[in-house]
């Protein structure tokens, strides 16, 4: 059977365990270690779950009050395991979790894994302690790993630092042993084959999608987030390799007078505590405290409702594999000015949906953030460009294109 016979087949119906250790799906973009991962595994989730497939995501239960299961909706349930303390714990601390997570998987399959298809792991502390739960019960193990490690040493431009001793190790081993990878982009594919050992004949690209519905241009009859003042909007988590200190600088660089505000949206994780002082002192050094408004993680209709009143959104991250939120931008009818690496690239269509910077030269940055501010038409006309390339990316696509792979491995 063919991919294009799978695609044009209702096929059969999956139960599929999707696991996500250190932060849960529901948990929101930009705050603690949560981003485009966790939308990405809740909505590929839901998606699926539309599609008639059953859809278990474990997660690891990181306050008390969460109750064991949650059903999201129709056949879509969220399971908080029990590993570890039932609070918080740095990103940087969690590869000791691995084990009892591994342990708690145990559990819950010996009760719920009886009829289980397909488990797909999200990020590499998932992947080590799921995969030898898959092994043994003879069902395929999917990885996607949403970012990878630069390799020690390595600048900020070359992954996410490593966190803990083991990443590297486990993201190797994830990459040889796994069934299937699933990348985001074609960028996050040639790291994993090249950097990870993986065959490229088993990564598969599912670029990640977006709820055109809420993610949408504004209507003329609708009020502006910023009563028709035009704003930059920074959003993600509050740490150096997402570069909010560059879109600061990039808002110095602009004239006096002539300056759109910056929102910055996000928070600091546990690990990166110390880098909201380090950036306000540099807006405050700046001489910008009445220029930048902060603000904390949004929950996604409020996100939606700033995206869409933006003049522009700034990612000025050091590296990404994908940077969901360029998509995001763009179904809302906003122009993206973002660093050109990773897959940066695929999430912007440059000089089409937005514009892709080579440099971190402030001046450089802020000469193309006035091509949008200074201009509504050339802004409105990335922003119609913007949403017809988001329209091919809507989550029911992307849910098709996983059902493809997912069948796959089962009919193997």
């Amino acid at each position: 059977m063919t991919s294009a016979d799978l695609k044009d087949s209702p096929g059969r119906l999956l139960h599929v365990v999707m696991v996500s250790m250190h932060t849960s799906p529901t948990a929101s973009p930009g705050s603690a270690d949560a981003g485009g991962m966790n939308v990405v595994t809740l909505n590929c989730a839901l998606a699926l779950g539309e599609r008639g497939h059953r859809i278990d995501l474990l997660t690891r239960r990181d306050d008390p009050a969460k109750p064991a299961v949650v059903e999201l909706a129709p056949r879509v349930r969220l399971f908080n395991l029990d590993a570890g303390p039932s609070e918080p714990v740095a990103k940087s601390e969690q590869e000791a979790l691995i084990e009892p997570f591994g342990e708690a998987l145990r559990r819950w399959w010996s009760s719920e894994g009886a009829d289980v298809d397909i488990v797909h792991s999200h990020h590499w502390f998932s992947g080590v302690a799921a995969l030898p739960l898959a092994r043994a019960a003879g069902v395929p193990h999917l990885q996607s790993y949403h970012s990878v490690a630069a390799p020690v040493g390595a600048p900020l431009e070359a992954g996410e630092p490593p966190e803990s001793p083991g990443r590297n190790a486990g993201e190797q081993l994830l990459a040889v042993q796994s069934d299937r990878i699933i990348a985001v982009s074609e960028a996050e594919k040639r790291t994993i084959v090249e950097r990870l050992g993986a065959d490229p004949g088993y990564v598969t690209v599912v670029h990640p999608g977006v709820n055109i519905g809420r993610f949408r241009p504004l209507r003329p009859d609708e009020d502006h987030w910023a009563q028709g003042i035009c704003y930059l909007l920074f959003a993600a988590r509050l740490q150096p390799l997402k570069g909010a200190d560059l879109a600061v600088r990039t808002l110095a660089a602009m004239p006096v007078g002539d300056r759109p505000r910056l929102v910055i949206a996000g928070e600091t994780s546990v690990d990166f505590s110390w880098y909201a002082k380090e950036l306000r002192d540099l807006v405050d050094s700046l001489g910008l405290h009445d220029e930048v408004v902060y603000l904390g993680s949004q929950d996604r209709d409020e996100l939606a409702a700033m995206l869409r009143g933006a003049c522009a959104l700034l990612n000025p991250s050091r590296s990404e594999t994908y940077g969901l939120i360029n998509l995001e931008a763009s179904a809302s009818g906003v122009p993206v000015v973002a660093s050109r690496n990773g897959g940066m690239s695929e999430s912007v269509l440059d000089n089409v949906t937005g514009l892709l910077l080579d440099n971190r030269d402030p001046e450089a940055w802020a000469e193309a953030v006035r091509r949008f501010t200074d201009e509504p038409e050339y802004r409105a006309e990335f922003g119609r460009a913007g949403r017809e390339f988001a329209l091919t990316r809507a989550w029911p696509v992307v849910a098709e294109e996983l059902e493809v792979v997912y069948l796959e491995e089962v009919a193997r």
